[in-house]
């Protein structure tokens, strides 16, 4: 047995019952093997276990969001493919596992108070995104460390309900706000 193969099955296991009810021997059970072998690749048991998972889990989202961005030119077009890459992950394995809203809110808030790493560098890519864009001149000059924080926060909460809604379309989303960041909800005629 892989650590892969644990933490696939690690990964179905916490979003069909959460963080709380997640056990190592449940998971032994599933993969058929005693709960030793799974200490043998995770020593820290139940919490090595569930940071293997959000670890590479992260990992995936980044990259996806990265290679959106290689792939876009404008920063309108970058920001449109970021957030439609975070969102199609989220709502991906949502609805490949079927995660009930009482699980996504657990996992949302231990996300939010724990996983401060992959916060930052998703934050970070988002500043460098902007940074380039009024660097080209394509969006006006703002502090981009709060506009960061505010689309990542955004994002987040998105992400929270797109993953419970089975209509939701991650691009659609994605093309929502980005239309809204850029061209703004007034329908003109001053303050």
């Amino acid at each position: 047995m892989t650590k892969a193969q644990i933490l696939d099955e690690a990964l179905v296991l916490l979003l069909q019952r959460g963080l709380k009810r997640f056990s190592v021997s449940e998971l032994a059970e599933r993969l058929g093997v005693v709960k030793s072998a799974l200490y043998f690749h995770f020593p820290g048991g139940k919490s090595a276990i569930i940071e293997g998972v959000f670890g590479r889990e992260e990992e995936r989202v980044l990259a996806a969001m990265e290679q959106a961005v290689a792939g876009a030119g404008t920063c309108k077009e970058k920001l449109h493919a970021l957030i439609t890459a975070k969102l199609d992950s989220v709502v991906t394995l949502a609805r490949l596992y079927g995660v009930s809203a009482s699980v996504t809110g657990e996992l949302a808030a231990h996300f939010r108070t724990s996983r401060r790493n992959f916060l930052e560098r998703e934050r970070k890519l988002l500043r460098r995104v902007l940074a380039e864009g009024m660097a080209a001149g394509e969006i006006r000059q703002l502090d981009v460390e709060l506009l960061a924080s505010g689309l990542q926060a955004w994002l987040f909460e998105v992400a929270e309900k797109a993953a419970l809604e089975q209509n939701a379309s991650a691009k659609d989303l994605a093309g929502l706000f980005v239309d809204v960041l850029f061209s703004g909800i007034g329908q003109g005629g001053g303050p």
